[in-house]
């Protein structure tokens, strides 16, 4: 069974990494907007927010480098 950082390095090499990253970033935000829209709760949302957007920032630091 593969590790955890095997999994992401496979989807990493299947993809690339700025696609990896732009993924986190949809994942995180629509875990934030479920958070808020099924449970009302924007304290737990906010984390997942801001993870949301330091992906993307990851992401567009990266985009240059076409990795």
């Amino acid at each position: 069974m593969p590790t955890l950082t095997e999994e992401i390095e496979t989807l990493i090499d299947k993809h690339g990494l700025l696609h990896v990253l732009t993924a986190v970033e949809c994942v995180c935000g629509e875990k934030a907007e479920h958070i808020r829209a099924n449970w009302q709760d924007h304290i737990t949302a906010k984390p997942w927010d801001a993870a949301s957007k330091i992906a993307g920032v990851a992401a567009r630091k990266i985009q240059p480098l076409e990795v």
